[in-house]
């Protein structure tokens, strides 16, 4: 890793262990940090992303800059780019059928995919523990609450109604998330 990386690495974890001095009166460790750290901003780059747009998308890239800086699976993280493309691409198919409709090309919908499969290393590798049996209502149920949310706060149109989309959209994220989980488990364990 360059000496610049590693400065600004120590910058971000030196800024976050004294603003943790400052108001809770005492030092947080770096993989503390990390725990509320990842979650925290998977969250916002979703909101970033689902109200901003390609408008936010600097901000998302920005966040996702510090997310892999910070993570303690740097080289993990990156190697989950193709199951970030994977999901982009099963947007667009479903896109292609007529199901979503978006005002501008989605670019955001790439890098909102990214920071989503980051989580099943960190904060939602509590999953790797269920039977595929869980996962895959719980995908089903996830995938239709997340794109449901985004379609109410308008960053798609679902042109074929609401119970054709919730339908293909909890088809495929009950096989999805299974999978994702899967992936991302052999990924890290390879490397």
């Amino acid at each position: 890793m360059c000496t610049l990386a590693r400065r600004v690495i120590f910058l971000c974890q030196y800024w976050l262990s004294q603003t943790a001095n400052d108001f809770l009166g005492g030092p947080i460790k770096p993989n503390k940090i990390w725990r509320w750290f990842q979650p925290v901003s998977f969250q916002i780059i979703w909101f970033l992303a689902i109200l901003g747009g390609n408008t936010l998308l600097p901000a998302v890239i920005l966040l996702l800059a510090c997310h892999l800086l910070l993570s303690p699976q740097r080289r993990q993280d990156l190697l989950l780019l193709p199951l970030a493309l994977l999901g982009f691409i099963i947007d667009l198919v479903i896109m292609y059928c007529g199901f979503y409709s978006f005002d501008e090309w989605p670019y955001w919908l790439f890098f909102l995919w990214f920071g989503f499969v980051q989580n099943f290393g960190h904060s939602l590798s509590f999953l790797r523990k269920l039977k595929v049996l869980y996962l895959v209502p719980l995908g089903a149920l996830g995938g239709c609450y997340a794109y449901w949310a985004s379609w109410k706060l308008g960053a798609v149109e679902w042109p074929q109604g609401e119970t054709s989309t919730l339908i293909v959209i909890a088809s495929v994220w009950a096989l999805l998330v299974p999978a994702v989980i899967k992936l991302d488990q052999q990924i890290r364990s390879t490397n």
